[in-house]
């Protein structure tokens, strides 16, 4: 593969354990100009990204989200949040900045984990926690970090001829 972008896709998987070391404030942002470049319903662009570092906050965003207890290890914590009154395709929006997320950190050897967030249990909790404006829905959550390629487990994907067709079903 000589194409980095579609090497990074490829080689891109979630990562839930982490190496202690930091993310420069500069990569951060970064990734979330990446984010913000995404697609949006009629380009309403009705997000804002909170990038988390502090441990005490990231230690109790962990233990809200259920399926996020490796949030706490991560050099950083991305929140996704879309204001509902403005968007118009909220769920494509955050999930596509999501994705770019993703892609972006592969490119600087950090890996990420997409936490589901829309309409969760553990949703409010953090809405409070961060002093969330009442007109914002936490979307996603996205551990981010530096980890070691041997803790990351590879699964198994369908192949492309059992996911493809060409033409019509």
């Amino acid at each position: 593969m000589s194409n980095k972008t579609i090497k990074n896709i490829k080689e891109r998987r979630s990562v839930r354990k982490y190496i202690d070391k930091n993310i420069s404030g500069e990569i951060l942002e970064e990734i979330i100009d990446c984010a913000r470049l995404a697609p949006t319903g009629n380009n309403r662009q009705a997000w804002s990204f909170l990038v988390i570092t502090d441990a005490e906050i990231k230690s109790k965003i962990a233990s809200y989200a259920r399926y996020g207890k490796f949030i706490e290890e991560a050099g950083a914590c991305i929140a996704i949040f879309v204001n509902q009154n403005k968007a118009t395709t909220p769920l494509q929006d955050a999930s596509a900045a999501t994705e770019n997320i993703m892609i972006a950190a592969k490119s600087y050897d950090l890996g990420t984990c997409w936490i589901n967030s829309y309409q969760k249990e553990h949703s409010k909790k953090i809405k409070d926690l961060v002093n969330c404006p009442q007109d914002m829905e936490l979307m996603t959550l996205m551990s981010i970090g530096y980890y070691q390629e041997e803790d990351v487990n590879m699964p198994s994907k369908k192949n492309l001829s059992e996911v493809m067709v060409w033409d019509k079903f």
